[in-house]
């Protein structure tokens, strides 16, 4: 199968309506956001970024969109610290161990990682 380079308008357009699709899973759901513009930056950008550049942009990315929906979150109550602090502390440290590793795993095995997360995740939800 040939594939065809996206021209700069569609890889434009791909990139701001896989962003606000993101955003909107974000901030509605608190996840699954990520996983949309991790594939939209695939798809846009195809053999001109490696999958690790590409995990690192969407991180990048979540964070403005998770401080937004954070904040408006909390103005309406919905944000226990109870809760907030029992894992916060361990994400940080999964996130910095994570950030690390990133450039010490192949891109073959985080393909795999991510896929397995991905289904793991949808199967879960669908069971539950």
């Amino acid at each position: 199968m040939i594939k065809k380079k996206l021209g700069s308008n569609a890889k434009f357009t791909l990139l701001a309506l896989g962003g606000l699709a993101g955003g909107l899973a974000n901030g509605l759901l608190g996840a699954g956001g990520g996983i949309i513009m991790t594939f939209v930056l695939e798809k846009a950008m195809e053999d001109e970024i490696e999958r690790r550049d590409i995990f690192a942009n969407v991180i990048a990315a979540t964070l403005p969109i998770s401080l937004l929906s954070t904040a408006i979150y909390a103005g309406k109550g919905n944000i226990s610290t109870e809760r907030f602090s029992s894992f916060v502390i361990p994400a940080i440290a999964g996130g910095l161990v994570g950030a690390f590793l990133l450039s010490r795993i192949s891109t073959v095995w985080l393909k795999r990682i991510f896929a397995l997360l991905v289904i793991w995740s949808g199967i879960y939800m669908v069971m539950r």
